[in-house]
């Protein structure tokens, strides 16, 4: 995002459309966290600091990586965002071009 952004960042968000944007947004990012924690912990029985990583990868965020293996430690969660970042980015990839297939169909 551009230092321009920020303004119509705002009066999106003030409009009610882009406020439940912004709300289905965090929701589905919360929901994704949630049930990737849940099912790798509870489920697969992986080590936390691996699951801090694939979550890193599935939001393709080198940031998180960084934060996850300053307070791991070790490097546990850089083998889990190295197993889910190149699945992550294919996914997106295809998720664009359907999204875009379907706008354009319209």
């Amino acid at each position: 995002m551009g230092t321009r952004a920020g303004g119509a960042f705002l009066d999106t968000v003030r409009q009610a459309e882009g406020l439940r944007l912004l709300a289905a947004g965090a929701l589905v990012t919360l929901l994704v966290a949630a049930v990737t924690l849940g099912i790798g912990y509870r489920v697969l029985r992986l080590p936390m600091g691996v699951l801090t990583g694939v979550l890193a990868g599935i939001q393709t965020q080198p940031a998180v990586l960084a934060f996850a293996q300053e307070q791991s430690g070790d490097d546990h969660p850089g083998v889990g965002y190295a197993a889910a970042y190149p699945v992550a980015m294919v996914v997106k990839i295809v998720l664009a071009q359907v999204l875009l297939a379907t706008i354009g169909a319209r």
